[in-house]
């Protein structure tokens, strides 16, 4: 149809259609909706301008990308190339079970100019000082996978 306007003898108006699918658009389609309809998600009416929503699917703002691995830890302090060109922020968390070996991660960002280089972040494992004492001091056994994600350009 070349006008937007008109009515879809597909679509007649007044019919409720339930998808129970993916709709997917191929490049340059999409939905537009037009005022008065709302645009709901399980219910509930979604109250936020097109800006908004564009920088939620951009991510954190506009050109941010999100990158995510795997690490098996190999030192105290694991250097971690994320493919990122420079990274913002970044969470690291233990996918294996902690130990008294290997009890917490953490991860940095640094300055992204020297330690780590830009697009990299420092994964670092921690065991407790001693059993009774939970004093974070750097981990001496590795081995153990930990989940990352980083944001950045």
């Amino acid at each position: 149809m070349s006008d937007p306007e008109q009515e879809s003898p597909y679509f007649p108006p007044g019919v409720q259609w339930i998808i129970k699918t993916l709709l997917r658009f191929k490049t340059g389609g999409g939905i537009d909706i037009v005022s008065p309809a709302e645009l709901r998600i399980d219910g509930t009416k979604v109250e936020v301008g097109a800006d908004q929503l564009n920088l939620l699917v951009q991510g954190v703002a506009a050109g941010y990308k999100i990158a995510r691995g795997q690490q098996t830890t190999a030192s105290a302090s694991d250097n971690v190339d994320t493919g990122l060109t420079t990274v913002v922020a970044a969470v690291a968390v233990l996918d294996d079970a902690p130990s008294l070996a290997t009890l917490f991660v953490s991860c940095s960002i640094g300055d992204q100019a020297g330690t780590p280089a830009a697009g990299h972040i420092l994964i670092k494992s921690w065991k407790p000082t001693a059993v009774n004492d939970v004093t974070p001091i750097a981990a001496t056994a590795f081995g153990k996978k930990v989940n990352w994600i980083a944001i950045g350009t």
